[in-house]
C-alpha cells in the first residue's frame, strides 16, 4: 500500500506548468521560456485576453499579472477549483487538492476519499441468506468426517472441534453464474463484539493434494473491519471474560487450546479470537471496550508481523484509555484516517467538522502563502517573517481547538449529558461565543434566564446545525407571545428558526476511567511461527515416538490416530493390510 502524500510532497513533486496544463492552459512561446507563460484559448484556437498565468524563476509557482500574489501547486488548486475535472459543486478544496495532485502523480487514490464525491456501486454486503450450513455435530460420525479434511491436514483433535462445535460449519455458496455448480469451504462466523450478528465468515478451504494450505480468505461483504471470530468451549460471553487470547486465524486458536487447555480450566473458560489476518483498530477497540476487565493474550504469529500488531494492541489500548471515549460523532471520521495514531494531526483535514475545517483552512492558506513567497524569489526578507509568524499563529490556534474538540489533558470520561434544547437561532452567538451585539433587551434577559436556571455552573454545548426547525412555535425560550391563548394549548412563544444543541456539564463526567488491563504476550516456545506449526510439529514427533523405538525400530503398529482417542487402532494403520493378506 502506498504511504498518503502530503502537501509538502505534492509542491515538491509536481511542476506548476504540470498543473496549468491540467487546468487547460497553453504554453504561449511568443513570451520565451525564461519566464513561460501559460495562456487560455477559444474554441477557435484565438487567445483569450487577459487570462495569463506567468511561471516563476524556479518553476515552483506562478502568478497572474499584473497581480503579484504567488500561486504554488496547492493555492492554485484551492483557488481556481473548477477548471479540474474532479471538482463538483460545494466540494471541499483540501479534498480536491488531494484527488488532482494524486492523480497527476499517478498515486492510487484511497477509496475513501473517492465515496465523497462519487460513490462507488459497493459488492452487496454479507447475508446468511446467500449459504447453505451444515453444522457440526458431536455425535454423528457420519458429520463428523464431512469436517474431517479440514482438521486432519491440521493435526487438530476431534475433543478440540467438539469444544468449539458451536463456532464452526461448512458453508456451501452457488458459483456466480452457474447453477449447477457450489463451493464449500469451512466457514468460522465473525460477529461484533456485544452483537450476536453474523457480519462475515473466515473461510478455509480444503488442503490441497500436495498437503499445502488450500484457500484461505473471507467471505464476499464480510464485515472485515470490526468482525472477528468470538468462541468460547465453555460458552463464556466476551464482557464476561477473564482470558481473552488473540490470534490471526481460528486454526491458530483451536491449535493453542488442544495445546494448553488440559487440566487448566482457565482456557476451557477462556473466549478465543481470530482476526482473520491483520487486525484492524476497530477490532481492538471492539474488544477492549466490550472487555474491560479480562487479562488480553497477545498470540499473534511469532515473526515481525506479529509483533507489529502486538504494539498495535498497546497504542490502540492507550488511545481507548486516554483519548477515544472524548471523541464526538463529529471527530469520527477524523480520528479515524489518522495514518499516525500518535500524531493527531495526520488524519484528512477534509473529514474535520466546519469549525475545525475554517480554522484550518486558514493556516492552510497562509502556510500556502508562505511556501510560495520563499520560492518566487519576488519577496524581501522583513516579508517573508511576517508571514512566517502569521502562519505559526494560525496553526496554533488550529491545534489549540483540536485539543480542545478532544478534550486532550482532561480527566477520561465523557461529559455529563444536560439534555438537548431547541434554541433560537438568534442566541446562537451569544450563547457560544458571548456575542451580544444585535440582541434586543428581551431576547438578552430571556438568554441570561435560561442559562441560569438549567446550568448555574455553567456548560459546554454542540450545536447539531443538520438539526434545525425553520419554524418552531415551541422554543426553550425566546421573546413572548402577548397575544397567545396559553390555556388552549398555544405556545407562548414566538415562532422562531431554532437548532438542538446538547448541553454538558463544564467538568463533572460520565463512567470512569477504563482499568489498567493485563496484556500478555504468548509466543511458541519452541520457535516455531504459529500455534497451529508447533501443534503439528508436536504431534509428528509424538507419532514418531510411537512409532519407533530408541533404536530406530518399529515399536508399536504404524499408522495415524485419525479419531484423536490416543491410539492408533489396526483399521488405522498399515498393519490392516497385512491382516487382509493374511486372511485371504
Amino acid at each position: 500500500m502506498n504511504t498518503p502524500l502530503t502537501y509538502d510532497d505534492f509542491r515538491e513533486r509536481i511542476d506548476i506548468q504540470n498543473v496549468l496544463r491540467d487546468a487547460g492552459y497553453h504554453l504561449n512561446r511568443r513570451d520565451g521560456l525564461r519566464w513561460p507563460s501559460y495562456v487560455r484559448v477559444d474554441s477557435d484556437g484565438r487567445r483569450v485576453h487577459g487570462d495569463k498565468f506567468i511561471v516563476t524563476a524556479n518553476g515552483k509557482g506562478c502568478f497572474h499579472p499584473p497581480e503579484m500574489k504567488v500561486y504554488s501547486v496547492v493555492s492554485f488548486i484551492v483557488n481556481h477549483p473548477d477548471l479540474f475535472q474532479e471538482y463538483r459543486p460545494g466540494m471541499n478544496p483540501h479534498h480536491l487538492v488531494n484527488l488532482v495532485c494524486n492523480r497527476l502523480l499517478n498515486q492510487p487514490i484511497d477509496p475513501s476519499m473517492r465515496n465523497i464525491i462519487e460513490p462507488r456501486r459497493q459488492s452487496r454486503p454479507f447475508s446468511v441468506k446467500d449459504y447453505q450450513f451444515t453444522y457440526f455435530q458431536k455425535l454423528n460420525a457420519e458429520n463428523m468426517r464431512q469436517f474431517a479434511p479440514f482438521f486432519n491436514s491440521r493435526m487438530i483433535k476431534p475433543y478440540v472441534q467438539k469444544a468449539f462445535a458451536s463456532y464452526f460449519m461448512l458453508a456451501a455458496k452457488q458459483v456466480d453464474n452457474e447453477k449447477n455448480i457450489s463451493r464449500t469451504n469451512l466457514a468460522f462466523p465473525l460477529t461484533i463484539p456485544g452483537s450476536k450478528d453474523i457480519v462475515g465468515l473466515e473461510e478455509r478451504g480444503r488442503p490441497r493434494l500436495d498437503g499445502s494450505s488450500g484457500y484461505k480468505g473471507k467471505a464476499l461483504g464480510s464485515n472485515a473491519s470490526e468482525g472477528l471470530w468470538i468462541a468460547s468451549p465453555k460458552g463464556t460471553e466476551l464482557k464476561d471474560a477473564s482470558h481473552v487470547l488473540w490470534f490471526e486465524s481460528a486454526y491458530d486458536a483451536m491449535a493453542f487450546y488442544q495445546l494448553h487447555a488440559r487440566g487448566n480450566d482457565d482456557m476451557k473458560e477462556a473466549v478465543y479470537l481470530s482476526t482473520g489476518g491483520n487486525p484492524t483498530v476497530m477490532q481492538f477497540r471492539g474488544v477492549i471496550k466490550e472487555a474491560p476487565g479480562a487479562c488480553h493474550h497477545l498470540c499473534f504469529d511469532n515473526d515481525m508481523a506479529g509483533r507489529q500488531f502486538a504494539e498495535n494492541f498497546h497504542t490502540e489500548l492507550r488511545h481507548v484509555r486516554e483519548r477515544l471515549p472524548k471523541v464526538g460523532e463529529d471527530m469520527k471520521d477524523y480520528m479515524a484516517s489518522l495514518r499516525n495514531p500518535d500524531d493527531l494531526l495526520s488524519g484528512d483535514e477534509y473529514r474535520l467538522p466546519k469549525d475545525l475545517q475554517d480554522a484550518y483552512g486558514q493556516y492552510e492558506n497562509e502556510a500556502d502563502e508562505l511556501y510560495s513567497m520563499k520560492t518566487s524569489g519576488l519577496c524581501p526578507d522583513f516579508e517573508i517573517e511576517e508571514q512566517t509568524r502569521k502562519a505559526m499563529r494560525l496553526h496554533e490556534d488550529y491545534y489549540k481547538k483540536l485539543m480542545d474538540k478532544l478534550s486532550i489533558g482532561r480527566e477520561q470520561g465523557h461529559l455529563r449529558d444536560l439534555g438537548t434544547y431547541d434554541i433560537p437561532d438568534w442566541a446562537i452567538p451569544a450563547m457560544e461565543n458571548g456575542d451580544y451585539d444585535g440582541l434586543t433587551e428581551d431576547e438578552t434577559n430571556a438568554l441570561n434566564t435560561f442559562l441560569d436556571k438549567h446550568f448555574p455552573q455553567g456548560f459546554v454545548s454542540e450545536v447539531r446545525w443538520e438539526d434545525t426547525h425553520e419554524f418552531n412555535t415551541r422554543p426553550s425560550f425566546g421573546p413572548r407571545n402577548d397575544h397567545a391563548v396559553t390555556d388552549r394549548g398555544e405556545s407562548p412563544y414566538l415562532a422562531v428558526k431554532t437548532y438542538a444543541v446538547r448541553f454538558f456539564h463544564p467538568s463533572e463526567r460520565d463512567g470512569v476511567a477504563l482499568p489498567n488491563l493485563t496484556v500478555k504476550r504468548e509466543v511458541p516456545p519452541d520457535g516455531s511461527k504459529d500455534w497451529n506449526d508447533m501443534l503439528f510439529q508436536k504431534e509428528i514427533e509424538r507419532i514418531k515416538t510411537e512409532i519407533l523405538g530408541p533404536t530406530g525400530e518399529k515399536k508399536v503398529t504404524a499408522g495415524i490416530d485419525l479419531d484423536g482417542d490416543g491410539e492408533v487402532e489396526i483399521n488405522e494403520s498399515d498393519e490392516k493390510k497385512i491382516a487382509l493378506g493374511k486372511s485371504r
